[in-house]
């Protein structure tokens, strides 16, 4: 051995169990900032192809310029592929065997390289006269691969041309608009036709790696081309972050690297202090290095590059994993909602995930091994000497024996005699229960933004003519359908006179069942909804400003020329059916509504379908009524997308909770066992003086405990307050939902940790009892 920094792989090969945790934290970090990296990569990758699927691969084009402008344009070294468009519509009059083409023409590296079409049979027409045509004209107009077709012009003259290829239709429209067939020829050809109001423009493709709107001022100052000349593909280069966009890579990255910074602090926290728990077991190993000649800054090199050692298997592993994570869930969104994710990549590698998230690991393990290095170097040769590893913190206070009992009160001291260690553990318990409770936000954010009210039908029945005209014999047919989740209708009874307080009011009664009455339940500020459903001539009335309205006033009705008294039985402070401008809104009984009006039929029929409905579905419920007097609002596929939307990113969020939960699970159990075989020598010596296996355990139970413990507080007086400011600003400002105190994910990460917590001693308690006396005394 030439060198001392040799014994790092011996040294990380003896005491690898020991380091099996902080190599798991190591993984956890760069599994992370990999999944967040690769999926906002694979999302920009998809919305990119989908772009160009739209409207092709090109950033700029020019119009009306000269050919000598346009080699100047393409000469730059920004330009990787450009070349002349041309497009003829198909109401210009140009046709083959009667059928109505449009005529594009451009260059073979313009039709594939920019446009992404392709030829489907045959080959790209080269010479003048050889066109490619679409597929169906193929299929319709039965023209054959090598025909020699006419193409008839607007004064009726034809020109033969050899047809050499097909062309898929699908693609088309990125060459021209409509949806008429096309006909591809060169741009020479195009011009000897001399076709009248053919659009000519100059497409560019440049180079992602350039500043493409610099390059465009650029080009404008040297060629002396005005805006009208230029225009700019704005989606595609917005996506690709070249211009501000709300879709734009910086954006989307920005986000990525906030949560990968947040997630590195964390990481940082865990393993620097599994760190110092390892520096601590091995102090008589670092004091016995300084014996030998090392220096302070070789030991801290040393205790760095160990960190780093262990990167060379941990970073692969994560790397390995998050691959193959993305990829799950890049296919899961394709199938959850393809209308937005339908041209993500399933097997796509993204290089730039892989990159950050080896540097933001080895970063990590950086920054995280700078405390436990500066302690190694610390530690005096004369410590190693005198066999008093242990001891390297002076106690000012006994335990209190007093309040606990003595391992109890061991226990409490031990987790407490070191303050930068117990900041450490501590703190590390308060970061991932904040960075659970800020996470868990995004839960309510996206039931606010994603999933439709409860209330919302997906096809709702409306009668054409405002009346009580739809048959409530159909609305027990509709309930008869297997697809059929729920269903329920409204009576209306519009502009009623009402009087009430010796003032008259213009106001609106409406029929209300059970569901309904149920979900009323959310605005009700007074009252008894109850009481509305159960007798006869209760109704519920909706608060405004206009009105001083109680619970327990009569109201007079005038419906059908005669009075008809109700009693407010339930205020309410809002509904979505309340809202026209100086109208009252009083809701009652289905029994109560025709006992008022004598109407039986309803205005309205909402229906909810089951996950698994279809358009097909809502056709048979729409042929029930085959009298007609309605009109259908189908919302089926919109509220189905806003669901899958909500499923997308649900698996997103509580996949990333998951993860801190796991990565809190694991900084626990290892903390704790480190901590452990950090003291086995003085739990040796307590073993030798008498202490009991079970007197050690309730110690270590109780040195374990005031972490947990004392981390929970923290990360509640952290968390809390954050979890309010993230609510407000994401959901309170927005929907005006009130903030409320978040028990469900608070309980449950408190309950993780100190469960976890309890359940991390049972390993090194057996430890122990399995160990004897002479083995803990000597352990290193």
């Amino acid at each position: 051995m030439k060198h001392y920094l040799k014994l790092v792989p011996i040294s990380a090969k003896i005491h690898r169990k020991q380091s099996k945790m902080t190599r798991i934290c190591i993984t956890l970090a760069v599994l992370l900032v990999a999944v967040m990296f690769g999926l906002a990569d694979m999302y920009l990758q998809g919305v990119t192809q989908h772009q160009m699927e739209e409207s092709g691969n090109w950033h700029y084009e020019f119009h009306s310029i000269d050919t000598q402008t346009a080699s100047f344009i393409s000469a730059r070294p920004e330009v990787e592929v450009a070349g002349w468009h041309n497009m003829v519509s198909s109401e210009a009059g140009y046709s083959i065997k009667d059928q109505s083409v449009a005529i594009s023409a451009q260059d073979k590296t313009v039709f594939g390289g920019i446009f992404l079409n392709e030829i489907t049979e045959g080959e790209y027409p080269d010479e003048p006269n050889e066109i490619a045509v679409s597929s169906s004209l193929k299929n319709n107009s039965f023209v054959s691969l090598n025909e020699t077709v006419g193409l008839c012009k607007p004064d009726g003259n034809a020109a033969d041309y050899l047809v050499v290829g097909f062309l898929d239709d699908t693609k088309t429209s990125r060459l021209i608009t409509g949806n008429a067939p096309i006909v591809i020829m060169t741009p020479e050809e195009l011009g000897n036709l001399a076709a009248p109001n053919a659009n000519e423009s100059y497409v560019v493709q440049f180079s992602r790696l350039c500043n493409i709107p610099n390059t465009i001022n650029d080009i404008k100052a040297n060629n002396k081309l005005s805006d009208e000349q230029i225009t700019g593909n704005i989606p595609l280069l917005s996506i690709q972050g070249q211009i501000e966009g709300k879709t734009g890579v910086n954006q989307i990255y920005q986000v990525a690297f906030i949560l990968s910074v947040i997630v590195m602090l964390t990481c940082i926290l865990m393993i620097s202090s599994s760190l110092n728990s390892n520096v601590a077991e091995r102090t008589e190993f670092f004091g016995m290095l300084r014996c030998l000649g090392a220096t302070k800054r070789q030991i801290m090199r040393f205790v760095r590059l160990e960190g780093l050692y262990w990167c060379k298997t941990a970073i692969p592993i994560g790397i390995i994993f998050s691959i193959v994570i993305v990829w799950i869930l890049s296919a899961a969104m394709r199938v959850i909602n393809s209308q937005w994710f339908s041209s993500m990549p399933i097997l796509g590698i993204s290089w730039i995930s892989i990159i950050a998230s080896i540097l933001l690991g080895l970063l990590t393990v950086l920054l995280a091994a700078r405390s436990p290095a500066k302690r190694a170097a610390k530690v005096s040769p004369l410590t190693a000497v005198s066999g008093n590893a242990e001891q390297t913190a002076s106690f000012r206070k006994a335990a209190n024996t007093k309040t606990f009992k003595i391992e109890t009160a061991l226990g409490i001291h031990h987790a407490k005699a070191k303050k930068r260690n117990y900041i450490l553990m501590t703190g590390a318990f308060a970061v991932c229960i904040t960075l659970f409770l800020s996470f868990s936000t995004l839960v309510d954010f996206m039931k606010n933004a994603f999933v439709p009210p409860v209330y919302t039908p997906e096809l709702s029945i409306v009668s054409e003519t405002n009346t009580c005209s739809i048959d409530n014999e159909l609305l027990e047919q509709i309930k008869q359908n297997d697809v059929v989740k729920r269903a329920y209708g409204r009576m209306f009874a519009y502009n009623v006179p009402a009087e009430y307080s010796g003032k008259s009011h213009n106001a609106n009664l409406i029929s209300y069942e059970e569901n309904q009455f149920g979900w009323a339940e959310d605005f009700l500020v007074a009252g008894s909804i109850e009481t509305v459903m159960q007798q006869d001539n209760q109704v519920l009335f909706v608060q405004t400003e206009n009105a001083d309205v109680q619970v327990g006033d009569n109201i007079t009705l005038s419906i059908n020329d005669s009075t008809q008294t109700v009693t407010v039985a339930g205020i309410l402070s809002d509904s979505p059916l309340a809202r026209v401008e100086r109208t009252e809104t009083f809701f009652c009984s289905e029994k109560t509504f025709t006992a008022l009006t004598r109407e039986t039929g309803y205005t309205i029929i909402d229906i909810q379908f089951e996950n698994n409905a279809s358009g097909e579905d809502v056709k048979a419920i729409e042929d029930l009524f085959t009298d007609g007097g309605v009109i259908f609002s189908d919302s089926l596929l919109q509220v189905q997308q806003q669901r899958n939307l909500y499923h997308t990113f649900a698996v997103l969020v509580y996949g990333f909770l998951s993860i801190i939960v796991a990565i809190t699970i694991f900084h626990i159990m290892n903390t704790i066992n480190m901590g452990v075989a950090a003291k086995m020598k003085a739990y040796g010596g307590m073993r030798a003086i008498g202490m009991s296996d079970r007197q050690l355990v309730k110690m270590i139970i109780a040195e374990a405990g005031t972490y947990a413990i004392n981390g929970v507080v923290w990360g509640c007086i952290i968390g809390i307050p954050m979890h309010w400011v993230i609510y407000v600003s994401l959901i309170t400002n927005i929907w005006g939902t009130a903030w409320s105190v978040p028990f469900i994910p608070l309980i449950l990460i408190i309950a993780i940790a100190l469960f976890t917590s309890l359940l991390a001693v049972r390993g090194p308690a057996k430890i122990l009892q399995r160990m004897s006396i002479i083995e803990n005394i000597s352990a290193q």
